[in-house]
């Protein structure tokens, strides 16, 4: 079992996981993408469609493969060039041993992955190697940028629970909100890279919500059986319903990333997931991450741990600052509009602010009386998206 630390903190702690991202946008040939005007968000009363698949795991691999063929091809010629060690004994064997976890906890996911893999005409170890990240297997020679992911739970002026943030990384790579609504487990709507069956940010149909930030841990000695990330939040998205089954999760598999969760019972988690063992900040009602370990005691047990170098992002502690002051300010006392409003401010002469240049999705819950809902603006869509619309999850 990985080791568990409580610490005693303020009520608005957390941290995350910087540099996935980062790593895609190195791999990602430029791009140039559209900017998101001012005009305060608002939630749509209707709830707009995302791209969803349902059945069986090898149906649903299919048809997101069908739809998806052309971009998916793209994605594995940029993110799969090669400098891909296939032929690298360690890089094999690190690609069987992350195929075995997989295919022992979580079966469905190799269907859906051939699934793609035959509707897109390519290999089923193409497409495996695309939702393992491989092209970040040697990630911790990543450069950090400025740009990172930021999340936030806030209690709102009703009582309820908010559960929000950021995601960003290079557009092109993403086929824009997924719903999935498998045979077995909770439907979900999330953000995988096109070609994956992975999970990001996200809410699935139990009304958790799940809010992530990536971190960058050079060194650190990971336990056995360790999965990669996305693949474990997508499990966390269709096999959790409550906050305390996310806890459990994390105990039971460990991967690095921190993260923010909320359920409808009002439960809120704030941790950092480690490859070395899950570390959670106490809190109550609210809490903010961004891009660093926020915590010196969590700092000391990774160094201990092998952690060399804790690479952050220049704007890391200033936009969890930003959502600090926003919780201690604001907390108890806002409205979701607020929030959202908050959210959605772009200001690119603030490096504070949570949605920057980087940013190609928001996200907003509210799992204890939105338990369906997730509400997300794309400010870098096709059509030049200036608000937050409701999803459906």
């Amino acid at each position: 079992m990985p080791s568990l630390i409580r610490t005693d903190v303020s009520q608005t702690d957390g941290s995350f996981h910087p540099t996935r991202r980062q790593f895609i946008a190195r791999a990602a040939v430029a791009t140039t993408l559209s900017s998101c005007g001012r005009r305060p968000a608002r939630a749509e009363a209707a709830s707009t469609a995302a791209s969803t698949f349902n059945g069986s795991p090898g149906q649903i691999g299919n048809n997101y493969g069908k739809k998806f063929s052309a971009q998916i091809q793209e994605n594995l010629n940029i993110l799969l060039g090669p400098k891909l060690p296939r032929q690298d004994p360690d890089f094999a064997a690190w690609v069987k041993s992350q195929e075995s976890l997989i295919a022992k906890h979580w079966p469905w996911y190799i269907d859906e992955i051939r699934g793609v893999a035959d509707a897109v005409g390519r290999g089923y170890e193409d497409i495996l190697l695309l939702n393992l990240r491989a092209w970040q297997y040697g990630y911790y020679g990543a450069k950090t940028e400025d740009r990172g992911c930021s999340s936030l739970a806030v209690t709102l002026a009703d009582g309820s629970i908010a559960c929000g943030g950021s995601l960003d990384d290079p557009i092109r790579l993403y086929c824009g909100p997924v719903r999935i609504v498998p045979d077995e487990g909770h439907s979900f709507v999330s953000f995988p890279i096109t070609g994956t069956s992975w999970g990001n940010r996200g809410m699935n149909s139990a009304g958790l919500a799940v809010s992530l930030s990536s971190q960058l841990l050079i060194g650190l000695k990971r336990l056995a059986g360790c999965v990669a990330q996305d693949v474990a939040i997508r499990a966390i998205l269709q096999t959790c319903a409550t906050v305390d089954d996310v806890r459990k999760f994390c105990g039971r598999h460990p991967f690095t990333m921190n993260m923010v969760c909320a359920d409808a019972q009002g439960e809120v988690l704030c941790a950092q997931q480690t490859a070395a063992g899950f570390l959670e900040m106490p809190v109550s009602g609210a809490c903010a991450l961004t891009n660093h370990v926020a915590d010196d005691e969590f700092v000391l047990w990774l160094r201990r741990r092998g952690v060399s170098e804790f690479r952050e992002s220049p704007t890391s502690r200033p936009r969890r600052g930003n959502l600090l002051r926003l919780i201690r300010q604001r907390g108890g006392k806002c409205s979701a509009e607020e929030v959202m409003k908050f959210i959605a401010n772009r200001d690119d002469a603030n490096p504070g602010s949570i949605h920057n240049r980087s940013t190609i999705y928001l996200t907003f819950s509210r799992p204890q009386t939105s338990k369906n809902t997730l509400w997300i603006m794309q400010p870098k869509a096709e059509r030049d998206n200036r608000r937050f619309e409701a999803f459906a999850v």
